[in-house]
């Protein structure tokens, strides 16, 4: 593993634990028993560390949107998709957990951030729209219904890290995730057909982290 792989990989499990503020790149350097210089040689600042770290994340998230989610959407694929989307959310809890700050200090990574949730929103609405097409869901009341699932759905995903540290939650696990995933559920649940709902929570049960 080169040494720019070693510092991400290290950088992410310190952000993760100890949050983007504490994990500096003085604090990466010393763990990974290299020099400032050494580190700086290959990312100028912290900032650029987090950019790459998003990088990675957005990939991924795209394709959780993307791959996972092509109709019809049967109820085990529905369930996979929201179980899977937390768990991203937990392999770099660090950018959710310490959103706000993050953005204010970079205004490049906010501007990507927002081109992200402006995609997000779209694809979170053709996802429901989909739904409704497949007769899985009915379709929510008023011209915006569809867009305002999305939206409900984006600021679950978005918050729910910090919801869990609001709450007191020192160590967030795997499990935390999979409840988030659950209360998505429930707030879908009015609009989903009752046998799709069933067979989705079957395997949202069946599959999600102990």
């Amino acid at each position: 593993m080169s040494n720019r792989d070693r510092i991400l990989g290290l950088a992410l499990t310190l952000m993760n634990e100890e949050g983007a503020e504490a994990a500096n790149t003085t604090r990466i350097a010393s763990a990974l028993g290299i020099s400032p210089g050494n580190l700086y040689y290959h990312f100028r600042n912290r900032e650029e560390i987090v950019r790459v770290l998003f990088d990675a994340l957005e990939v991924e998230f795209r394709a959780v949107l993307v791959e996972d989610v092509g109709p019809p959407i049967p109820p085990a694929r529905f369930a996979a998709f929201y179980l899977r989307s937390f768990g991203l959310a937990w392999r770099y809890r660090f950018f959710f957990g310490g959103l706000l700050g993050l953005l204010r200090r970079d205004e490049e990574l906010a501007a990507r951030y927002r081109a992200l949730q402006d995609w997000a929103l779209a694809e979170l609405e053709r996802i429901a729209g989909q739904l409704v097409k497949d007769g899985s869901m009915s379709r929510p009341r008023g011209r915006e219904g569809l867009r305002s699932v999305a939206l409900n759905t984006w600021l679950i995903w978005m918050n729910w890290i910090r919801f869990l540290q609001i709450s007191g939650k020192d160590v967030i696990q795997p499990a935390d995730m999979a409840a988030g995933a659950s209360q998505l559920f429930d707030v879908l649940a009015p609009y989903l057909d009752p046998a799709f709902e069933k067979s989705a929570r079957r395997a949202l049960a069946r599959n999600q982290p102990r």
